[in-house]
């Protein structure tokens, strides 16, 4: 069975496909078209993930959209009144964009298989089935609980439910207008930010605060978790549910907690403390929602997805905050993995039977192998070029020397974050790595930390969590273990976490022989990984983005599959 799932009209749209279970290929559309968080139709990654998979339109048995808009009939469409659209017209709008992609013209019907003779079906897969296909198909638990909390769907924003196998019993929902994540995300554009963007700017910032302030009982009053796992907003508070105002928070809030900060404002010690705040209330309702959904299973193994899920310093308190002891996280639990989920979901329902358990990895992206990337490199006469035979140790001891390097090999991972495939790489022990990338590549904020990327055969040596943790995404914060964290000081947050990636030798050889090497030369099995892409622009996909924005930075260095440059 092989069928194409899209997720578009979202934050960052997305297309993969899956055949008999698996899925062969996955892009976000923003690495194509290079519009950081592109909202587009995904054209562009359909075509991408059909060429990928070796297959045509015409090969396809089905089209998951993961949205349904017959949900969306159901209410009243007064909050749409300034948006580009209803999303009831995706009815008509996905079919038609499929037209257009189609090869075959009739013109003189308006009948989709008048028009494309053999066109697959598409089926609109409620979003919310979407995430938890995503969740469960790609987790390696045939049995768990599963929470899903983001900001809204057609009408959801809050779903609990037990699976198994290919079974779902949903067992709480919460509707809109209470929402969690927009409740989060109003807070973020309060304090100056991007909202359903910089969520993680303000979960970092929360960590120069104690949550212990004056800030913390007035934030505790607009949120509240019933015994069932549903949960509750202080709405008069907030103004998200308005859709005809931009701004998100209502003058209550303002009144409770000062004046918002603007975009280009200096940070506070206040708005530490909203932040701090924010993420302690955010921490504790998260723990009493999955307690509850404890109690109602009995289970010991949870999945989390939709947004809130990217929350990793949450997602790395879970089984010491709930009787949970196993968690699991994909690398998409936003709304670009309902893709993915949709199709697997569809898999599952047609055929009966749970998608094959793969490995834990989300290299699913575009490859170029080492001889196509030196003929690219070739056909634009870069300068200082050099084949290497171990491109891994060269890499290494590039950073041992103080390099900034630019890291581009196999897949192109999917999901927000870079895991070694689509990676800018520097020496943690750097006092002034951050400092470095920050002035020469990335731009951002001093106060965003950067990832430790660690062989995941030592990970309880450097950080305190349960044993056996892996952390294959980067979706878990660890706290270092105290006697390590002066060594790699680029890597520890103000808090003394790290955001880590546990790199795998099966799943990621390059990567995890390039982190080896770095530690049989410097006794340190960790290197600084961030992504691969300037401020303001989405990760790299191909060489020729690869090249352009080496040259348009601070790196020293340049990898491209075995192709080595130096400025």
């Amino acid at each position: 069975m092989k069928i194409l799932g899209i997720c578009h009209d979202v934050f960052i749209c997305s297309a993969c496909v899956v055949v008999d279970g698996v899925v062969v290929s996955a892009i976000p559309e923003e690495r194509l078209d290079r519009q950081k968080m592109s909202s587009v139709f995904p054209k562009r990654a359909i075509d991408a993930c059909l060429r990928a998979a070796g297959l045509t339109m015409g090969d396809l048995d089905e089209i998951a959209v993961a949205w349904n808009p017959v949900i969306d009939l159901e209410t009243t469409p007064a909050g749409y009144l300034n948006a580009r659209r209803w999303r009831v017209e995706h009815l008509t709008q996905v079919p038609a964009q499929f037209l257009k992609m189609s090869e075959s013209r009739a013109g003189v019907t308006a009948s989709m298989t008048d028009l494309w003779p053999d066109a697959p079906p598409i089926t609109y897969v409620d979003h919310y089935y979407a995430h938890l296909g995503n969740a469960v198909y790609l987790s390696p638990y045939d049995e768990c609980a599963v929470a899903v909390v983001d900001g809204r769907a057609e009408r959801r924003t809050g779903m609990l439910a037990r699976f198994r196998g290919t079974e779902f019993e949903v067992l709480e929902e919460t509707n809109f207008p209470h929402s969690l994540g927009l409740m989060y995300g109003a807070v973020t554009q309060f304090l100056g930010f991007q909202p359903d963007s910089d969520e993680w700017k303000v979960m970092a910032l929360a960590s120069y605060a104690d949550a212990e302030n004056e800030y913390l009982e007035p934030m505790r009053a607009l949120f509240h978790v019933d015994a069932g796992g549903g949960f509750r907003v202080a709405l008069e508070f907030f103004e998200y549910f308005n859709f005809w105002d931009r701004r998100m928070y209502s003058d209550r809030f303002v009144e409770t907690f000062g004046p918002p900060r603007g975009r280009d404002d200096d940070i506070t010690e206040r708005h530490q403390r909203i932040a701090a705040a924010l993420q302690e209330v955010f921490e504790v309702s998260m723990a009493k929602i999955l307690t509850a959904l404890h109690e109602r299973t009995g289970l010991e193994r949870v999945v989390l997805t939709g947004g809130c899920a990217m929350n990793s310093v949450f997602n790395g308190k879970l089984t010491s905050m709930t009787p949970f002891r196993e968690c699991f996280v994909t690398s998409c639990p936003d709304d670009s993995g309902t893709a993915i989920g949709a199709a697997l979901y569809l898999h599952a329902e047609r055929s009966g039977t749970r998608p094959p358990i793969a490995p834990l990895h989300n290299y699913w992206g575009p490859e170029f192998s080492d001889e196509e990337c030196h003929r690219i490199v070739a056909g634009v006469k870069t300068p200082n070029v050099s084949i290497v035979d171990d491109p891994s140790s060269a890499a290494a001891a590039d950073l041992v020397a103080g390099a900034l390097v630019g890291w581009f090999q196999g897949r192109m991972e999917f999901g927000q974050r870079a895991l070694g495939n689509r990676s800018i790489l520097v020496d943690p022990r750097r006092t002034d790595a951050k400092d470095v990338v920050n002035a020469a590549v990335k731009y951002r904020e001093s106060f965003r930390p950067f990832a430790p990327a660690i062989l995941a055969e030592h990970v309880p040596e450097w950080f305190e969590c349960p044993p056996g943790t892996h952390v294959p995404f980067m979706e878990r914060v660890f706290r270092f273990r105290p006697e390590k964290m002066a060594e790699v000081p680029a890597v520890v947050h103000e808090d003394g976490t790290g955001r880590l990636q546990s790199v795998d030798e099966a799943t990621s050889p390059r990567f995890h022989a390039l982190i080896r090497s770095f530690f049989e030369k410097t006794g340190v099995p960790i290197v600084l990984n961030t992504s691969f892409n300037l401020s303001g622009e989405p990760i790299v996909c191909t060489p020729q983005d690869a090249l352009r924005s080496f040259f348009s930075c601070g790196l020293d260095v340049l990898y491209l599959g075995n192709v080595r440059i130096e400025k």
